[in-house]
């Protein structure tokens, strides 16, 4: 009985030294799992990595970025592709976003007229000045302003080049149109040694961006409005342009473009005989020296759809659009201009009047200027200039004499605002 006892404590103590043993290994088994098995360190850093990846969209990563794509191309590279792609993707749907134009404008209230108009109320410089910065904010901004050559007087180069460097030293790029507006036939020839003297003159401006020679040479019906109305304006231009080109490259200005523009009317791609005439009368020399071409279009004023009170959408994008279709395709390709050559909106605007509202204006320049994205990088368009800054004299309320973003006591209309919010948000 007592050896019977005996073996059964011995069994018993056996049996509780074996399950002490077995409880131990196991528990050193999972704590050396835990802490020393590379498949589950692995995995583990792998979860860690994952939520601090997410995490650090919000807010920065404890890792630097390397570090952490590097552990996760090595350890789970499908991840790693799948990553990839989604930025690229987010990526791809910011580039496809609205173009980023150059914009500029006209900054004063007096404009050449088709018709007959009352003089225009006195221009406040520091009242323009205050309103072109507003406009400006913090991106490039281009005023776009108007000298002439009749060869009557001896001040006009000097009263264009004041204007333009008094815009310079206040930080503005400036266009500088040189019009070809001969008093008398037998001044005709001139203008281009009178261009080559300004170019050079204007060339030591810092804020000169480009030259345009000449305006609207297909213009012949207002020698107000357009060079076109003078004879030999096309020969002139076509000539003027190397001449310009030659002294700002003498000046050590070579990234100063020089061009010339166009009016398009309420037939656009209406063959025009000044493209094979500028290619015919310049040859190579004016080809290789033209490096931008201006439009002027209006839509629902001299453009198509002509005198409408209030174009709709779908006009003016298909006035917008045709218009640069044919400049691009059809009337540049006659002059010899390439791909190289941009495009610049040198003026497009929509006057207000009686039966044109201030609130149409803004959405006339809300609509105009989306056209004009929408296929600026098909055509090769850069700048768009708006046409013009102030009226020249609201209360006679006469067309051409609205065409303001502000009255003419320089209070803003409502498209005042609008350009100002496109030019923030999508100016270059």
């Amino acid at each position: 009985m007592a050896a019977r006892e005996a073996d059964a404590d011995r069994c018993h103590t056996v049996r509780r030294l074996l399950s002490a043993i077995i409880f131990f290994t196991i528990a050193a088994a999972l704590a050396g799992g835990t802490v020393g098995s590379p498949a589950l360190a692995s995995s583990v850093h792998r979860s860690t990595v994952k939520a601090r990846l997410h995490r650090s969209s919000g807010a920065k990563a404890k890792h630097p970025k390397r570090y952490v794509v590097r552990k996760r191309a090595k350890d789970k590279p499908a991840l790693r592709r799948s990553s990839i792609a989604q930025p690229t993707q987010t990526a791809t749907k910011a580039t496809v976003s609205v173009p980023r134009l150059r914009f500029g404008i006209y900054p004063w209230a007096g404009a050449g007229t088709v018709n007959a108009a009352q003089a225009p109320k006195p221009d406040d410089p520091a009242q323009a000045m205050s309103a072109v910065r507003a406009l400006q904010g913090s991106r490039s901004f281009t005023v776009h302003i108007y000298g002439q050559y009749t060869g009557a007087d001896s001040a006009e180069a000097d009263a264009l080049v004041s204007d333009a460097k008094w815009w310079s030293d206040n930080g503005l790029r400036v266009e500088m149109v040189l019009r070809y507006r001969p008093a008398r036939p037998e001044l005709a020839a001139g203008y281009v040694p009178w261009v080559a003297t300004v170019a050079t003159r204007l060339a030591a401006l810092p804020g000169l961006l480009a030259l345009q020679i000449g305006n609207e040479a297909n213009n012949t019906a207002s020698a107000a409005a357009g060079d076109g109305a003078y004879p030999g304006a096309v020969d002139a231009i076509a000539h003027a342009i190397p001449v310009a080109r030659q002294a700002l490259v003498a000046a050590g200005r070579a990234d100063v473009r020089v061009g010339l523009n166009w009016a398009a009317g309420s037939s656009p791609c209406t063959t025009e005989p000044m493209w094979s005439a500028l290619r015919q009368a310049g040859g190579s020399a004016f080809i290789a020296a033209v490096g931008w071409v201006g439009v002027d279009v209006y839509p629902g004023t001299w453009s198509a759809p002509a005198q409408t009170t209030y174009p709709t959408t779908a006009a003016i994008n298909a006035t917008v659009a045709d218009s640069l279709r044919c400049l691009r395709t059809r009337h540049m390709a006659a002059a010899g201009l390439g791909s190289s050559v941009t495009i610049t909106v040198a003026e497009t605007g929509y006057p207000t009047d009686a039966d044109r509202s201030e609130s149409t204006q803004a959405s006339v320049l809300r609509a105009t200027i989306a056209s004009v994205q929408s296929v600026s990088r098909q055509y090769g368009v850069t700048d768009l200039r708006w046409f013009d800054l102030r009226d020249a004299n609201t209360g006679s309320g006469q067309l051409e004499n609205g065409y303001g973003l502000l009255r003419d006591d320089y209070t803003p209309k409502p498209a005042f605002a609008a350009f100002q919010q496109i030019i923030a948000a999508q100016g270059a």
